[in-house]
């Protein structure tokens, strides 16, 4: 699957948490597919050079980039919880705050609320990261529709996985399906709003046609959940359909006048969208087929040109990483210098005092991205290394998912730690599966399996004064939350 995760070393709590929001190969004919992009990517908010000036390098850029020290750069970063996880810098992209601008939200109604007012409110971009958008939310795609009306100038981008969201959800009615909903947005506004569509590459061959529609999507999803309104960003692991907007529990972060780590995302939306279809209005279409249709153009296609896809897609995502690292140090570097200069004076991003850093990891497997485990390991042996020098002093690690599956790599981390670790996920009831119909059903006994079995594990190793498993249950509520 393809997602994100978030990690916030914050001076003011002196913890490091962990938030899920659930390459350059010699490549033939992939000039081509880059050129082709270059010539369709009018629709999309550009996040290169304007964004330059916008986050206040300017002439420090080539300043910096000539003297670069290869080092974290010092100030705050060299004190307190910081210089113990100095390793991370290495590790992915990070982005300096001042933790006044991060706003966690409680529950689903909040996250909802929030959600519409930032669309009505947004005045140059948009973009929506999410598995699927339910296809019964009208009046989420009416709120969209009311901000598009009111500015031309105004650019929205959705990204969604193509199977789950072509999937209908009434049986033989394909005009019920997420994608049918959105190309009315695209047929009415074609020059302001773009929805990409994500087809793994390991769906093909006979798996495609042998494996039926849901089951399919258990070979491999678009998992990303980022949201952007201008320089507002909201991160979580909710999908934009009614149970995450009522009673399905989640975690939402709200990061307010944050042109930094919001134009990060925006370009990581632009730059899966290389690689996925866009989602283009039906030209002529019959009573019983969809209104729409998916369009590739010449880049190489996910499932007739998998093995070419994967090094394309592979090359693409590694290329940016490798650019918002370097991009992010500079502006790390530029940022601590302006704080020194102006010790303390609080005008903009640039001179808020900052105590907080913002790494976001990526996690695509089928592209050999795995930031997320390389970056959650080192956390874990930073923790133990530290643990292993305090006599006496323990750790505290807390996880959470409303799916207990846990890695053994993960499992060996926790039961060979000296940390006190704290582990939340759904009781059978708080399941998303725990109504489902079919062999679906028996998921959350799967899952209370795999949790019955690490609680042995604990007992065997003598940990249990150290590891404590807990189970979310509330009624008539689900748990989302990573």
């Amino acid at each position: 699957g393809m997602n994100v995760f978030l990690i916030m070393p914050t001076l003011i709590n002196r913890q490091c948490l962990i938030r899920n929001f659930r390459c350059s190969s010699r490549l033939h004919n992939s000039n081509k597919y880059r050129r082709n992009f270059e010539g369709n990517a009018h629709n999309f908010y550009n996040t290169s050079a304007s964004d330059e000036s916008r986050h206040g390098l300017g002439g420090y850029k080539q300043i910096l980039e000539k003297n670069m020290d290869p080092s974290p750069p010092e100030g705050f970063l060299s004190t307190g919880p910081f210089q113990k996880f100095k390793g991370l810098f290495k590790l992915a992209p990070y982005f300096l705050l001042n933790g006044e601008q991060i706003q966690p939200l409680q529950e689903p109604g909040e996250f909802y609320n929030q959600l519409k007012e930032h669309i009505l409110s947004a005045k140059e971009r948009i973009f929506l990261a999410s598995l699927y958008i339910g296809s019964n939310e009208k009046e989420l795609v009416e709120t969209i529709r009311s901000a598009v009306k009111k500015s031309k100038q105004l650019k929205v981008h959705i990204l969604l996985d193509c199977l789950r969201s072509t999937r209908a959800d009434h049986v033989d009615l394909d005009q019920s399906s997420p994608a049918s909903l959105l190309v009315t947005l695209v047929k009415e506004f074609p020059d302001q709003v773009t929805v990409s569509l994500y087809h793994t590459p390991d769906l093909k061959g006979v798996l495609k046609k042998l494996i039926p529609p849901r089951f399919n999507e258990s070979i491999g999803l678009m998992h990303i959940k980022a949201f952007g309104f201008d320089d507002n960003l909201m991160l979580s692991g909710a999908n934009l359909s009614h149970d995450y907007f009522t009673n399905r529990q989640d975690r939402y972060m709200l990061f307010k006048n944050a042109p930094g780590i919001t134009n990060y995302f925006a370009d990581l939306l632009r730059t899966v969208s290389t690689f996925s279809y866009t989602l283009k209005p039906a030209e002529e279409f019959a009573k019983h087929d969809k209104p729409y249709e998916l369009v590739l153009s010449q880049f190489p296609d996910p499932i007739t040109e998998s093995h070419l896809f994967r090094k394309f897609a592979s090359s693409t995502v590694k290329e940016f990483v490798s650019k918002w690292t370097n991009d992010c140090e500079l502006q790390a570097r530029h940022q601590i210098i302006q704080q020194q200069k102006n010790s303390g004076v609080q005008t903009n991003e640039q001179n808020v005092n900052l105590d907080t850093v913002i790494l976001p990891i990526i996690q695509m497997g089928p592209f050999s991205i795995r930031q997320d485990e390389s970056t959650t390991l080192s956390i874990l042996e930073t923790i133990a290394k530290e643990n292993d020098n305090e006599e006496g002093q323990y750790g505290r690690v807390f996880f959470a998912s409303g799916y207990f599956n846990f890695t053994q790599k993960f499992k060996d981390k926790i039961l060979n730690t000296k940390a006190k670790f704290n582990v939340l996920a759904a009781s059978p009831e708080a399941n998303g599966f725990y109504y489902s119909k079919g062999i679906s059903k028996y998921i959350p006994d799967v899952y209370t399996l795999l949790e019955k079995q690490f609680y042995n594990d604990i007992l065997k190793h003598g940990k249990s004064h150290l590891v404590k498993l807990e189970e979310y249950k509330r009624s008539n509520w689900t748990f989302h939350a990573k």
